[in-house]
């Protein structure tokens, strides 16, 4: 048991075990446990009356070593792990001679057989009895951190070792991992989660070992959030609206905020910047799609409202939307719009054509969209059942050809890319994933040129879960997947 001691009464908020170290003298834990200065560590307590409950003694904790990276949600939350230093004890012996250690091990996949035993706080668990369980791990899906379902882990359990080949006998084996992660460690006693041990961990290790005045990190890159927040990003649209090459991220939300997220050019985006704070005017904006619709170079955005008004917003950038410019009244045909996508459809070699779903399934293109309104208008396919299905669509550069290609998901989950699309019709089309499932719980798609590469060929979509993942480099096949937002944590 780990108890924190430095502030009111002394309490057992963790678990914590002796790993092997030069000195011998390191226990590990969770990196969210406590935040005071003073902890005592007291290994293999038991029930009953002391000195029997504390077979090993009170060792008192000197230093504790975190990731000063770690965070409650996002990417930080897989670096949950901390070290700490023990003094040693009367007889200037060294905790690890006293009781052994587990050794600290790289996490060899996400399917490991471990045993994980912690100690539930006393609300949970009155006797002070240990929990133990022994199950076959899975993967915290969006993170690096190992899941467990087994009841029993109530607060208390946090920085419980997940430990492979353990012997019964010795009470030892090889940790590779510990309880915490995504929300403290679990979503209720019986799922718990557990970081991954890659290279961080023994990064941290070794500062520890070597007892470094502090802990110092690069930054991780800026993490977009959770999946509970991006549940309510209602629209995406990529384009480069700070005016570096860069594509950026627009989302609208639910509630009517719409944020800018920069992108890097590396397939990451920096500090989000918010363009509007939540209304109920942005709430009934039903499609939108960004072009380069004036000829400055920038991305603008173009948006069918729910009553039909069609609204052109040429000046977007990080200090807001701009003014807007009417290209077509309420009320009007436009209202039957299902989708909007632009991209360089035509020969002028502009983001400035635009390519419309209709309600119906019809699909029509108009060339050489500005502030004066819609102009060439092409028919490229007769209102039909195959394209009323087209629940999503997007344009973007991704077989590298003259003329932009479309990319579609239907409602059963299929995704079609549509190549080379013009006046002379849709294109050829090539599957790129069959009907199923996880394609259907796609609800918000949109393509940019987020990487390296500069071409309008990088897919990011939004999950019903939340989760954002980027497919970068996507051609007439699927690219890499990234993931960008883990999902909503089970």
């Amino acid at each position: 048991m780990l108890y924190f001691v430095d502030k009111g009464p002394v309490a057992h908020n963790c678990t914590a075990s002796v790993v092997h170290s030069p000195k011998g003298n390191l226990i590990l834990t969770a990196g969210h446990c406590g935040n005071g200065s003073k902890y005592a560590f007291v290994p293999r307590y038991r029930t009953g009356r002391a000195p029997a409950r504390q077979p090993y003694g009170i060792w008192a904790v000197d230093r504790v070593f975190k990731d000063p990276r770690h965070t409650a949600r996002g990417p930080g939350s897989d670096l949950d792990f901390a070290f700490a230093t023990v003094k040693p004890d009367n007889s200037g012996r060294q905790i690890e001679k006293v009781t052994g250690a587990n050794t600290l091990t790289r996490t060899p996949s996400y399917a490991e057989w471990v045993t994980v035993i912690g100690y539930p706080a006393a609300r949970h668990a009155p006797a002070d009895k240990a929990v133990k369980c022994r199950r076959k791990t899975t993967r915290l899906t969006g993170y690096k951190q190992l899941r467990m379902e087994c009841g029993g882990f109530f607060g208390g359990t946090s920085g419980s070792p997940w430990l492979m080949n353990f012997d019964e006998r010795t009470g030892k084996g090889q940790v590779v991992g510990n309880i915490g992660g995504a929300g403290g460690g679990g979503a209720t006693d019986s799922v718990s989660y557990a970081p991954f041990y890659d290279d961080e961990v023994f990064k941290l290790y070794a500062d520890a070992v070597a007892d470094v005045d502090v802990v110092k990190r690069p930054p991780l890159p800026v993490s977009l959030g959770a999946g509970e927040t991006w549940q309510h990003a209602k629209q995406l649209v990529g384009g480069d609206y700070t005016g570096d090459g860069r594509d950026d991220l627009l989302a609208v939300w639910a509630d009517g905020e719409i944020t800018l997220h920069p992108g890097d050019g590396k397939g990451g985006f920096t500090a989000e910047r918010r363009l509007r704070k939540a209304n109920s005017a942005w709430k009934k904006a039903t499609t939108l799609t960004a072009g380069d619709f004036t000829g400055g170079g920038r991305s603008g955005l173009l948006v069918r409202w729910s009553n039909g008004k069609v609204s052109l917003y040429p000046a977007v950038s990080a200090a807001g939307l701009g003014r807007e410019t009417e290209l077509a009244r309420a009320n009007s045909v436009w209202k039957h719009a299902a989708q909007l996508t632009a991209g360089r459809f035509s020969a002028n070699g502009r983001t400035d054509d635009v390519v419309v779903r209709w309600s119906d399934g019809e699909v029509t293109l108009h060339t050489d969209v500005d502030g004066r309104g819609f102009h060439k208008e092409t028919r490229l396919r007769k209102a039909n059942a195959t394209w009323q299905r087209a629940a999503l669509l997007t344009g973007g550069d991704f077989t590298g050809n003259a003329n932009w290609d479309l990319v579609a998901r239907r409602t059963d989950g299929e995704l079609a890319l549509h190549q080379d699309v013009g006046a002379a019709g849709i294109g050829r089309q090539t599957r790129l994933r069959a009907p199923g499932a996880r394609w259907k719980g796609v609800q918000v798609m949109t393509a940019g040129a987020f990487t390296a590469n500069g071409r309008s060929d990088d897919l990011i979509v939004r999950r019903s879960d939340g989760g954002v993942s980027l497919y970068a480099d996507t051609g007439t096949g699927l690219g890499a997947e990234r993931t960008l937002v883990p999902p909503k944590a089970s």
